[in-house]
């Protein structure tokens, strides 16, 4: 009875073990899907952040009117994206806001504000081990800087429309910091993603040894289930036995 009892008290401590790391492995995924769309979000940021660096290089060198008024209306165009980037969504919810449910970039009046907060989104994802999975828009565009990056853009617009040489050049110096920014950001993503994706394999390895523990234990428990039949089989024939002989 007391072996019985202990596998009990085992196989039920790995049952427990099995549903924690299937929350984790669950919390694993969850938090890669986060991250990757962060990621995707980021790589068009910096890709459009590229090409306005390019026009801001452009405009500093040509100075026709006609030119950099073309430049202007396609960094305005840039400059849409970028908030739509920094609005993205994951399953109804900001990436960038924290726990706000509001979009974080937002135009008020002449100003760009950031709505969001700088809640941390938090996974656990192994037993000792909690990844923050989220950025948020201050961080990554800049609204904890001197200037945003949108402020930034809307300088450089309106350099090039009055045909500012030292606007320009200044917006040239401010879109490298955003570029900065927004690089930073994206190493301190990777550094959690690797985080992350270390902890799936462990947790994928965790519940593959902890499933084959329960397979011996529930095999160890038939086999003594059987050999307590057995023996009270034979205890019974005994008994037959001895009321034969009485």
């Amino acid at each position: 009875m007391g072996s019985f009892v202990s596998l009990y008290a085992t196989f039920s401590g790995r049952q427990a073990a099995d549903k924690a790391c299937q929350q984790e492995t669950r919390n694993t995924e969850e938090g890669t899907r986060w991250l990757d769309l962060t990621d995707t979000a980021l790589q068009g940021v910096t890709g459009r952040l590229r090409r306005v660096r390019e026009l801001a290089v452009r405009g500093a060198t040509f100075t026709s009117t006609d030119e950099r008024t073309a430049i202007a209306a396609e960094v305005d165009s840039l400059k849409d994206d970028l908030v739509d980037l920094a609005n993205s969504r994951y399953q109804g919810r900001p990436l960038f806001s924290g726990f706000s449910a509001a979009d974080p970039v937002q135009l008020s009046g002449a100003a760009w504000t950031c709505t969001g907060d700088n809640g941390a989104i938090n996974r656990r994802v192994g037993e000792n081990e909690v990844v923050q999975v989220n950025l948020t828009a201050d961080q990554v565009f800049g609204f904890t800087s001197p200037k945003d990056m949108f402020t930034t853009l809307d300088d450089f617009v309106g350099a090039l429309n009055v045909n500012s040489q030292a606007g320009i050049d200044i917006a040239l110096g401010e879109i490298d910091t955003a570029m900065d920014t927004v690089l930073t950001s994206r190493s301190q993503l990777g550094a959690a993603t690797n985080r992350v994706e270390n902890a799936k394999t462990k947790s994928t390895e965790d519940l593959l040894t902890i499933r084959t523990n329960l397979t011996e234990i529930e095999d160890l428990d038939r086999s003594e289930a059987i050999l307590d039949l057995q023996l009270q089989e034979t205890a019974y024939q005994w008994t037959l036995a001895a009321f034969a002989r009485s």
